[in-house]
Order: C-alpha cells, then structure tokens, then sequence
C-alpha cells in the first residue's frame, strides 16, 4: 500500500491543530462587554426599591449592565450630573426636568416611579386646616424640589397664595431635618415622606392632608435620561427598564425586599423598614408610565414664557415602557 504523500500528511495536521485553536481561543474569547450605566439617585427614599431590587436580585447583571448607584442629595444636583455626562440616568422629581427642557435642555421623562405626591402634609396640632396656615411658616426640603411642588400646589388649592401668603422655608438635610423642623416649631406644617413622616407624628404632629387622595398627579419621583443616552443607547436604556421593572415585580418579595431596604437604608428599626416597605409598596407604579398631568402641573405654575405653548409629550417618551408592556413585561 502507497505511503500518504508527506504534503498531505502536513496539510492533515495543520488542519488538526487549527481546530484545536480555534476551539481553545473560542472558550477564551471574553463575553461582550456589559454596558455601563451610572444611576443617581436624589434621595435615599424607598420609592427606589424597584431599582434596589433589581440590583440586589442581579436582573441587571443578567441584563449584561454594570450599574453604579451614586447618592447625591436634591434632584437639582442629580440633574447637573446628568446633563454633565457622569450619569445616564437619574431617579429624581420632576420639575427640574421640565425647567431643563424649557431652557433648551436634553433631558427626558422615560419611565415614572410615584406619579402623585408622595409624601404626608403633616401639622401641628393646633393647625386644623390649611387656611389656619395663613401667615405661618411651612417647611419644604429644598426649594424647586417635589417636596416644594406639592406643598405649593395644596396651599394655592386652598386658596392661599405660597410666599405672599404662606412663607415657606427650605431644610436641605432632607425629610428627617424636616420632620425635626416641625416637632421643634420652626414650621407649622410640612410636606414629608415616609419614614420620617412617622417620627413626626410620634412626636405628636398630626396629618392635615393625605396627598395621594387628593387627586393631585405630579412627577414626583421618576426614571430620568436625555434624548441623546437614548439614541445612542436604546438597547442599554431598554434592558436597565426590562430590569426594573423585574425588580419593581420582586417588592411583593417581603423578605427580599426588606433585606434590600435595610441595606440601602442603613436602617435598623424594624417599625421604620415596615413603614418605608409599605410606603414603596403603595406609591411604585407598577407599570411605569409618566403622567401628562403631573407634567402639565408643572407647566402650569413655571415663571418660564416657554411654558405656556408647551406639551407635556414635549418632555416624556413612553416608547420603550410601552414596548415593554406590549411584550408582556409588566404582567
């Protein structure tokens, strides 16, 4: 029998040892790089559970996302990081959007979070309605904040003009400097949310008005990009809302969740982790849609001549939520 031609034997080896290679770099090939979101959020407040969760519960990383959660207090300073770049998204009230956008801003609503004030109008005692706050000082987290909008919005629907009639004072620390504000008399009535609604009240402030029977809508707390981030990065913005939106479905986890809470709280009181749990469980949409009306609102009372032609769909773009749902997400 002929011997096989040493050229051929050659050619049959090379083969081999290129199917080998091929095999080895193609277990060592890396996966595709994982897309990087920085997400500011302007408060630490449990209305961000859904996003907690979905961090916690790893729907991001089986979205293929690195995201970075960064605190930086007040809406105002989470936007400027936003428009700066060192963010893609940010979790914050919504007015300092719509005033962006009246500018000339790229800011855009994608998603809500509360789409009514989310927060208690808590009093002193002696205060028995909101007309007996004539002339009485009021509290207010931060001026242009969602806190500021809400407490503005029921002092005008009760006929009193806020500043002229009611002077309102700004407590930057947040809603626990707030709470104090009212227990020690600084203001006779806040707007102040869960958790520390409740130390107020446990020191004897009572609640005037529950806002979220109102029938008040308002962005109050919402799922911020800018139209750029989403012509750059759809897919990314998509998988981060399909992840969310898993973690907003996991907060009917209980245990989880409170694990979560008390993570990112840095919250031990078991009264205090069962009143925030409560607070995201009731006022988390849980199919993220945005509210015209809310956004109307905040046309309606802005200082800005380019507000009154505006649209509320000027500042939103539902697109991506309602694909979503059309795929069955939020079920």
């Amino acid at each position: 029998m002929a011997k096989p031609h040493r050229n051929t034997t050659m050619h049959r080896l090379t083969v081999g040892w290129l199917g080998v290679l091929v095999f080895a770099f193609g277990l060592s090939t890396p996966a595709r790089a994982r897309d990087q979101i920085n997400v500011v959020y302007a408060s630490v407040s449990g209305l961000f559970l859904g996003c907690w969760n979905a961090q916690e519960a790893g729907y991001f990383n089986r979205e293929n996302l690195d995201v970075k959660h960064v605190y930086m207090q007040s809406a105002t300073t989470a936007m400027q990081s936003l428009l700066s770049g060192d963010a893609s998204i940010i979790l914050a009230g919504g007015e300092p959007v719509v005033e962006s956008n009246l500018r000339g801003g790229d800011t855009i609503f994608i998603a809500g979070i509360s789409v009514v004030p989310a927060v208690l109008f808590l009093a002193l005692p002696e205060i028995r309605s909101v007309a007996d706050l004539r002339g009485k000082p009021v509290g207010v987290t931060r001026f242009g904040s969602s806190t500021d909008s809400a407490m503005r919005q029921v002092l005008r629907k009760n006929g009193l003009e806020p500043i002229r009639d009611v002077p309102i004072l700004q407590f930057v620390s947040g809603h626990r400097a707030l709470a104090a504000a009212l227990i020690s008399r600084q203001v006779y009535a806040a707007t102040i949310a869960p958790p520390n609604s409740l130390r107020a009240e446990k020191a004897g402030a009572k609640l005037l008005v529950d806002l979220s029977k109102e029938g008040i809508y308002f962005p109050y707390s919402s799922i911020i990009s800018t139209r750029s981030y989403l012509r750059k990065s759809r897919a990314a913005a998509t998988a981060f809302l399909r992840a969310y939106g898993d973690g907003v479905k996991r907060i009917s986890d209980k245990p989880f969740s409170m694990t979560v809470l008390k993570k990112y709280m840095r919250e031990q009181d078991p009264e205090i982790l069962e009143t925030t749990y409560k607070y995201a469980a009731d006022f988390i949409v849980k199919v993220p849609y945005q509210r015209k009306e809310g956004i109307a609102e905040i046309l309606r009372s802005s200082q800005s001549p380019e507000a009154r032609s505006a649209k509320p769909e000027d500042f939103m773009d539902e697109s991506i939520v309602r694909e979503l749902e059309q795929k069955g997400m939020f079920r």
